[in-house]
């Protein structure tokens, strides 16, 4: 199947997943009135103060979330998750409305600077929140990756919708008249998110809930600081941020000072990222699930690069490829990143770790805003763009190995996993559900003639074959071989063993306890009627 085909296909997938859909459609409004909020606080600041306002607005509006993110993240992991993302999108709405207010009222800078912050911090929040939610929706590895390249498709999307919007209206409107459009679009991601239910996800122990603030946030920094492979790609996650920031100030510096164009060619250039950002999408789409960290590696390199070339030929219609390519780098990125942290990190301290990956970056942003300020004046435009240009390929070199060292040892759960989803009623489960599950199970060889159940034994445990074949009598005889499964009639019903499960051959299974079994089935409403629907068509023939 060709990439258009296959990018078709895995989006179709994913439109069929209600919950997917609808947490999707909002993440894409979401970021569209995050872009048009951007573009007008830039036009804004560079009226008001020239570049070191547009330095110091990208500052106010990142330094914040990345203070805050960190320690408002663990609600995420707290309290439902959907619920938290309609909180956040509400409260930037709010923020949104108060700097039209603001701006109307006296085009006082002061206050749309901070309410900046504040939209920062929700638009900040909002990330984690989303990318931690995403497993418990998604019911397979490959709905994840589908899930994780629609998020960056739609971001792609909202990148390139946002800014053309503001480009638009800022040629023939106010700023405050901008802010009010951003609310619009954020309201509606709060209405589409009402619409999302997550159903059996792993729940954190009650040690877990019961800690303190302090001891929440502390767990996601030590699972940062304690796995090598986590720390690096949140550090290079960080390095793109920072330059993320610097060319957040550039693209304005370059549009009034490089290409001598008009106010309405920052939200076009910024439209450019969005652009490319849907190209990089088709191709993060289609990535295959072993082998991300090379890919995430190359995305970095092509990240900067670009931004380096645009001081060889400063003007406008060059550059605007040239920031499409880096769009589509970042989609790329963004996807392979992403899905390595949530293989990585547990799911119960994943809110966490992305809040915290997510607060870095944007304290990055923002860094990268006030430094880009102090290139340009120390330089010129055109060598701060070769500068910030070069830093992403240098660090990606340097690292290179590490990256390479990470796609042989994380790969993608294979056998335990695939007995899972090979199970048909666990089908409805979340790709988060079914991990879980994966990793609690035990392997048991069995020898030829070995008795596994017996008829009237207490059920403890519930069986999956990996390999080899048994025979199951319980008046009748059949016979279970690789991919079968038995044991759940005694679980789900809570009566003795109903049929002897023995060995005919060399023999490889795989257990889940009793308690984990009815945890995963009765967790979801679906899983327990597809359990229920399943012991009785195993009672009508009498075979189990």
């Amino acid at each position: 199947m060709g990439r258009p085909s296959r990018t078709v296909s895995v989006l179709a997938a994913l439109a069929r997943n209600h919950n997917l859909r609808r947490v999707e459609l909002a993440w894409g409004a979401s970021i569209t009135a995050e872009w048009i909020h951007f573009v007008a606080l830039g036009v804004f600041a560079y009226k008001v103060g020239g570049t070191p306002a547009v330095g110091l607005a990208g500052l106010i509006r990142m330094l914040p979330a990345a203070l805050v993110a960190p320690f408002a993240a663990t609600l995420g992991d707290r309290f439902r998750r959907e619920r938290f993302l309609i909180g956040i999108t509400l409260v930037g709405a709010a923020a949104m409305t108060a700097s039209a207010l603001a701006f109307f009222l006296g085009r006082n800078e002061v206050a749309v600077f901070a309410l900046g912050g504040v939209v920062g911090v929700t638009a900040t929040l909002f990330r984690p929140a989303l990318q931690a939610i995403l497993p418990s929706l998604a019911r397979s590895p490959e709905e994840l990756i589908a899930a994780n390249g629609a998020t960056s498709t739609l971001e792609g999307l909202g990148t390139l919708v946002g800014p053309l919007v503001a480009g638009v209206l800022v040629s023939v409107a106010d700023p405050g008249v901008v802010f009010l459009v951003a609310s619009a679009a954020l309201l509606s991601a709060a209405a589409l998110l009402a619409g999302v239910v997550v159903e059996g996800r792993i729940q954190a122990t009650a040690v877990d809930t019961a800690t303190g603030a302090r001891d929440l946030v502390a767990a996601g920094f030590r699972t940062v600081a304690s796995v090598p492979k986590v720390r690096l790609i949140v550090a290079l996650m960080a390095a793109q941020g920072f330059v993320r920031g610097c060319l957040n100030v550039l693209i304005v510096v370059g549009v009034f000072r490089l290409f001598g164009a008009g106010s309405g060619s920052v939200g076009y250039l910024t439209a450019a990222l969005g652009v490319g950002g849907l190209i990089g999408a088709s191709r993060a789409l289609t990535l295959e699930g072993k082998r991300l960290a090379v890919p995430f590696g190359i995305a970095l390199i092509f990240w900067g690069l670009p931004i380096a070339v645009i001081a060889v030929s400063p003007n406008l219609a060059v550059a605007l490829v040239l920031v499409a390519v880096v769009g589509a780098a970042n989609s790329v990125e963004d996807v392979a990143g992403f899905t390595l942290l949530q293989r990585i990190v547990p799911d119960e301290v994943l809110t966490r770790v992305l809040g915290l990956v997510w607060g870095l970056a944007m304290g990055a942003v923002g860094l990268g805003s006030i430094a880009a300020t102090w290139i340009v004046a120390g330089v010129g435009p055109r060598a701060a763009f070769v500068i910030v240009g070069g830093i992403l390929p240098a660090l990606t070199l340097i690292v290179w190995r590490l990256l390479v060292r990470i796609d042989r040892e994380v790969l993608a759960p294979a056998l335990e996993l695939g007995l899972v989803d090979g199970v048909p009623m666990f089908a409805p489960l979340s790709i988060a559900a079914k991990e879980h599950m994966a990793a609690r199970l035990v392997e048991i060889p069995v020898t030829a003639g070995e008795v596994v159940i017996r008829t009237g034994d207490s059920g403890d445990r519930f069986y999956m074959v990996a390999d080899g074949e048994l025979e199951v009598t319980n008046g009748v005889r059949a016979t279970a071989g690789s991919g079968d499964f038995f044991g759940e009639i005694a679980l789900i019903r809570d009566v003795p063993r109903t049929a002897t499960v023995t060995a005919t051959t060399r023999s490889r299974l795989y257990a889940l306890e009793r308690a984990d079994f009815l945890a995963a089935v009765t967790g979801h409403s679906a899983v327990r009627s597809a359990g229920d629907a399943l012991v009785e068509e195993r009672f009508r023939p009498q075979l189990t």
